[in-house]
Parts: C-alpha cells; structure tokens; sequence
C-alpha cells in the first residue's frame, strides 16, 4: 500500500502543515536493522547505525536520518563500505591517537574513536583524535553526546559534502564543515551545538525540494553565481551554496570551514577521503562539576531573561528545539515524507526484508524546524 498525501496545505487556525507517513521508533528500529544485515552487515552493526539514524529522526534531523539507508545500501552493494571493518590504531600519545576507519561504517568508528578520547580525556584533561578513511557519520551531535554522558564537553567535526563557494567564488570549493559541541549543564536541558558552516545539509535541500518550498535568498547561487531561491538547483549538481554570514560576512564563514577542513583532512592524513576529528575536555581538570554547572545554569537564565523580538515566545538555547522534538516524536511517531520513506520500503524489500509490518499511518504535522523557518527574516 502507498499512502498519497497531499503536501502543502493550511491548518484551521492558519498554519501551514505537511501531511507525512507517521512510523515509530521501534519500527524504523527493526526496519533499519533487518535491512542491514540483509546486505551482510553484523547484526550489532546494524542496530548500531540504525539507532543512530533513528535518533536523528526523533530529533527532527531528518536529513540525517533513516533517508539515509537506500544510499548506505547501495554504497554496501557497490564495495564502497565495509560491513563488520575493525578500526586500526595507526599513532598515538598520552592525549591524542589517530585511527584508520578500514572503509568501514563511519557510526562504528566514530564510536570506538570517540570512546578512546573520553578514556584519554579522564587522564589528561584534554584529548583529541582524528580518523581517516571510514564512511558517512551522520548526525555530527550523536558523538559529542556520548562525552555528555560522562559530564564532559564534546566536540566533533567532518568535512562532509563540498557544498561552498569561497568568498568572491561561484564554484563549489570547501565542505559544509558541520561541527558539534555538547555542553553539559544544570537544571536546563545539556546546550548542544551542531551546525553546518552553509545554510544547509544537502539532505535537507532534497526534502525542500520533495515539499515544493523555497529558500531565503543569500542561501544559494547558481551556475552563473547569480543568487537563487530554489533548492532543485542545488541538489541537480548546478551552483554552490554561500558560506555561514550575513550579506556581506560570508568571509568569516569561508574562514572557519577551511579550518575545519584541515582539521578533517591534511592533520590527520585524510586528504581525499572523508576525515574525522573528535576532542573532549575533561570539566573536572579545570574546575568542579558541580560550580560548572551552576554557573551553566546562571549562563542561560541570563540569556533568556532577554527582552523579546517581535514574533518571538521565548529564546531557545542551541539543541533546545531537538531534545523538545525528541520528547514529542516518542510520543506521537517519527514524521517522514511518503516518497522518501516508500523508497526505504522499497530498498528493504528489494533485499528480502518482509516490509508487511512497517507501513506506517497518515499523518500531518506543522513544519517549525528552525534550520529552513524565519521568523520574520529576524
């Protein structure tokens, strides 16, 4: 059965929803995972990656979520992945180590990396590392999230897509460079960093795309470097996204995405694959936990005490909207767009993965997201 859903359309009270095939959890979970090992990756492995992606959808991250599995299934299909790849240690010192991802599955590997920075990070107070040659990680917020649960602060960062334009430049020349950090605090919710250093994941314009919407324009530009509100242009191959800053500051954004690169790429010998690069700061060899936090805590009231801007109910602290999503999609069902999710039952029953129990209900939902809503061009 397919649902057809009309997309756009308007709400009683005035707001523009999108009506979505509505799935749990626990179903993309299962879903996920017996599509995986149908392709011959380790059933731990494959409930690892599902899980992740999953947690990206309850997020409301969708462009990192389960829309991923009819790529990761072709790039296993087509010996571009690795099921099963052990990581390999290639250097290391007290504070640092440098890691070989063997093509495998980049969940993996950045789970085992990102777990020898927090050991290291216990003894030294500060560690970092870095791994080469390993596949897609997804949600750059999932790794310093794991340093969240040890009361660290975590930082992760990927070259990812090479989506950018320099400043003064119309071609695609540098990464949209997403980076992570994960703070832990007091009585708030933990502040989690996880950005792009374009307007947008290339995930996310395919979705745009699907839903017929457009982008402000500043976003992106086409062939001719003229600037253009249509995310198809963008994702047919044509133009280049603009860097992170206002008209006239995309140099700033340039700058810190080159950074990003070399700390992804050339320092850690990944330069023509995808790198990854992880730190974690051990609170405790710089202060207690506990006055950490407080003072967290003092940090946010602070800025939320802000006087208002027109249009707006409160202020939101960065990760705030994702642990929100994340308590509401629990609840009520993860939200996916019909064709996107057609083409994972698709995929899943392509490789012999019975689809008869996972073909989830019609729903709608309002699109509030802040990654592609303005509010009032503030």
């Amino acid at each position: 059965m397919v649902i057809k859903l009309l997309y756009s359309r308007k709400a009683k009270d005035g707001r523009e929803v999108y009506a979505l095939v509505v799935v749990t959890d626990k179903q993309l979970q299962e879903l996920g995972t017996k599509t995986f090992m149908a392709v011959g990756v380790p059933k731990d492995e494959a409930a690892w990656v599902t899980d992740c992606l999953v947690k990206s959808n309850l997020k409301g991250v969708d462009s990192h979520g389960v829309q991923q599995i009819p790529g990761y299934v072709k790039m296993i299909q087509a010996g571009r992945t690795t099921p099963g790849a052990k990581i390999k240690l290639l250097k290391e010192t007290a504070a640092t180590a440098l890691f070989d991802g063997g093509g495998g599955f980049g969940y993996t590997m950045a789970r085992e990396a990102m777990t020898a920075t927090i050991k290291k990070a216990r003894k030294t107070g500060v560690a970092y590392t870095g791994v080469q040659n390993l596949g897609h990680i997804g949600r750059v917020g999932r790794w310093p999230e794991m340093a969240l649960e040890e009361n660290m602060i975590g930082i992760a960062s990927q070259p990812g897509g090479i989506f950018i334009a320099p400043w003064g430049g119309t071609e695609r020349k540098l990464p949209i460079a997403p980076i992570a950090i994960a703070i832990p605090t007091g009585k708030y919710p933990p502040i989690l960093i996880d950005m792009s250093l374009g307007p947008l994941a290339g995930g996310r314009a395919s979705i745009l795309e699907l839903r017929k919407q457009k982008v402000p324009l500043g976003w992106l530009i086409d062939n001719e470097g003229k600037s253009t509100d249509d995310p198809a242009v963008f994702n047919r191959g044509e133009g280049a996204q603009l860097p992170l800053g206002q008209t006239g500051l995309g140099y700033k954004g340039m700058a810190l995405a080159l950074v990003e690169q070399i700390f992804s790429g050339p320092l850690i010998g990944a330069f023509k694959s995808q790198g990854v690069f992880f730190q974690v700061i051990n609170i405790e060899a710089f202060t207690s936990l506990s006055d950490f936090k407080k003072e967290m805590d003092g940090v946010i009231a602070n800025i939320k005490s802000s006087k208002l801007a027109p249009g707006f109910k409160e202020i939101l602290m960065p990760g705030e909207p994702e642990w929100r999503q994340q308590e509401k999609r629990l609840k009520e069902g993860i939200f996916l767009d019909d064709p996107i999710y057609q083409q994972i039952l698709e995929t899943a029953k392509s490789v012999g993965v019975d689809i008869g129990a996972y073909k989830g209900k019609a729903g709608a939902a309002e699109v509030t997201h802040p990654s592609y809503t303005l509010r009032e061009r503030y």
